[in-house]
């Protein structure tokens, strides 16, 4: 009787299908970047930094799984170290992903990011022109059944312009304060991702006399030979904008720099700032978030705790939120508004509607018909319910 795991069965995948262990070795030992496979190296030069790093992360999840966790499976090396990846091997990492079982820290991960690492794979096996695993119907079920046990994807939580104009005064008169206003006023308007926004330089910026400002995207991750995407800047963003510029001094490079500990902004020569890091945009946003939720008396912190401890409470508070919660929060605001959908389409740079359909969920029924009957009726001088 042969084991679950074994790639017995001729109808899945071509014969001889199974990679040399030369090529399989390097990439489980090393990773994608030292791969000797030139269909990945030309992968790899073709596709964004970005994308690159998200791709040998992903694939150092699954490598440092499939060496360790999932010998409680599969205990033969050769069954779990090789290319294709077998759908049973694919179909146990689902589950433990999701459910922590065999997470490095214990905690379930997301569908959204099983997802991304389930398309790693699947870019892997293509480029090296192998049947992929994540569509055999054992994997896609695994993975039909987790997220029906799941609720469904999770989406961050959307920070709109209302919330955003609230936390612009609870924010330090400091030059960290002021990049931070910028920032958040930029991430909306631009609907930029937070490579995106990290990327820009002040040289990207082009100014109006009416007050307002366009800034130019790069191609984005989603679209590689896309040209320069060009957004609309607000004038109260273009405002922050010029009042964080003046403050630092920055004439080029970097848009939005990372500080040094004296609050001084961190440069690299007289002008030119040390580019802010992807990760700082998450940190940056929820701490903003926790200082509004302290304001309004959600989040109680002693007088006498430490800023740095300060900041990390405020962040945990606002664990919900994150660097994408600019975009949802801004594609919220615009549908609000009845703006239409082709034009938050372009406005964010998505193709498929599908996407911003997710983030207007939980506005549909906020903002919806049942909303607004409900407030027009609180605002009438007449009850309801009269005459009933």
């Amino acid at each position: 009787m042969s084991t679950p795991h074994a790639l017995t069965d001729s109808t899945r995948f071509p014969v001889g299908a199974r990679l040399p262990s030369s090529l399989v070795e390097p990439l489980f030992a090393d990773g994608w970047m030292q791969a000797p496979s030139p269909l990945i190296a030309s992968a790899l030069a073709a596709a964004a930094p970005n994308t690159c790093h998200a791709w040998a992360a992903d694939w150092g999840v699954f490598r440092d799984w499939c060496l360790g966790p999932a010998t409680r499976y599969v205990p033969e090396r050769h069954a779990r170290v090789t290319l294709p990846v077998s759908p049973e091997l694919l179909a146990h990492f689902v589950r433990d992903q999701t459910t922590g079982a065999g997470t490095v820290d214990g905690r379930p991960r997301r569908l959204t990011t099983l997802r991304r690492y389930l398309s790693t794979l699947a870019t892997l096996h293509r480029l090296l022109e192998l049947p992929d695993p994540t569509k055999h119907p054992l994997v896609t079920n695994t993975v039909k059944a987790q997220a029906r046990g799941s609720g469904g994807a999770g989406q961050a939580a959307p920070l709109r312009w209302s919330q955003i104009t609230a936390i612009l005064p609870l924010l330090p008169d400091t030059l960290a304060g002021w990049r931070d206003r910028a920032l958040l006023a930029v991430g909306h308007n631009t609907l930029a991702r937070r490579a995106e926004l990290v990327a820009l330089d002040v040289a990207d910026l082009t100014w109006f006399d009416d007050g307002v400002a366009t800034v130019a995207l790069r191609p984005t991750k989603t679209d590689l030979e896309a040209c320069v995407d060009v957004r609309y800047l607000s004038p109260p963003a273009t405002a922050l904008v010029r009042g964080w510029l003046e403050r630092s001094g920055l004439e080029e490079g970097p848009l939005f720099t990372r500080m040094q500990r004296n609050g001084q902004a961190r440069l690299q020569g007289r002008s030119h700032g040390q580019r802010l890091g992807v990760s700082a945009v998450n940190d940056i946003l929820k701490d903003a978030v926790g200082r509004l939720a302290e304001s309004r008396g959600e989040l109680a912190i002693p007088p006498e705790v430490p800023e740095s401890e300060r900041s990390a409470l405020r962040r945990a508070q606002a664990a919900a939120w994150s660097g994408h919660s600019l975009r949802v929060g801004a594609a919220q605001d615009m549908a609000a508004l009845g703006v239409e959908t082709a034009a938050i389409l372009q406005a964010g740079g998505w193709k498929d509607v599908r996407m911003i359909k997710r983030y207007l969920r939980q506005l549909s029924a906020l903002e919806g018909g049942m909303a607004q009957w409900w407030a027009a009726q609180h605002s009438s001088p007449t009850n309801p319910t009269d005459g009933c």
